[in-house]
């Protein structure tokens, strides 16, 4: 195998971005319930379409309260949340070393012009060619499709392809592209559940994704 072609998701990827997400989910819900949220409640959703974590958080399907709970969320992230995050360790490093040699790529359920933001506030912009996010709008993840489309218009080639990911969602829409999965356990996803969607590859730290890359170089 000799992949040319990495495709990152973001969120428990190569950015932790729990404290902010939790801080601006917990006033969204506050404002419009009065009640607590459960961080854990929060992060274990963490990955999913903003729609589908709302539901989830504040128990309903109306979408009257779903956009209003959106545009809470919204206002309260872009005036505070965003500005807590933290880069993943070494992967500032595993970025240049692998821009020497590949074509890096992001693809995330996450609202772009957030993951904007962030890659700006940490100057990880420059490493990738493609950025895909959402609107907050989808009430379905679309990540199948948001590789798809990546694939097509850079004319990237499946068996030169990988995709690294913490969650089901990043592994499904590998499977679904057929290309090759890399589940990563330092994010919000759980090892069993990257197994039972049938990652290739598990890796457990930053250092270990890259000397897997190397190996497979070789």
């Amino acid at each position: 195998m000799r992949f040319k072609n990495i495709i990152f998701d973001f969120d428990g990827t190569l950015v932790d971005s729990r404290p902010g997400i939790v801080i601006a989910f917990k006033k969204a819900v506050k404002k419009l319930t009065k009640k607590e949220t459960n961080e854990k409640q929060i992060v274990q959703l963490i990955g999913s379409p903003l729609v589908q974590v709302l539901e989830a958080l504040l128990g309903t399907t109306d979408q009257q309260i779903i956009d209003r709970g959106s545009a809470l969320f919204k206002k309260y992230y872009s005036e505070e949340g965003i500005y807590h995050n933290n880069i993943y360790p070494e992967i500032e490093s595993l970025l240049i070393w692998l821009k020497k040699s590949h074509s890096l790529f992001i693809v995330s359920n996450r609202i772009e012009t957030f993951m904007d933001e962030i890659l700006k506030q940490h100057d990880l912009k420059k490493y990738f060619i493609y950025i895909k996010g959402t609107d907050g709008t989808d009430k379905q993840s679309k990540k199948t499709d948001y590789v798809k489309y990546l694939m097509d218009k850079y004319h990237l080639k499946k068996e030169e392809t990988i995709i690294v990911g913490d969650t089901e969602n990043d592994i499904s829409a590998g499977k679904a592209n057929s290309i090759y999965s890399i589940g990563i356990t330092w994010g919000y996803g759980s090892e069993s559940d990257l197994i039972k969607a049938g990652a290739d590859t598990i890796c457990h730290t930053s250092l270990e994704l890259q000397q897997f890359i190397e190996k497979i170089l070789i």
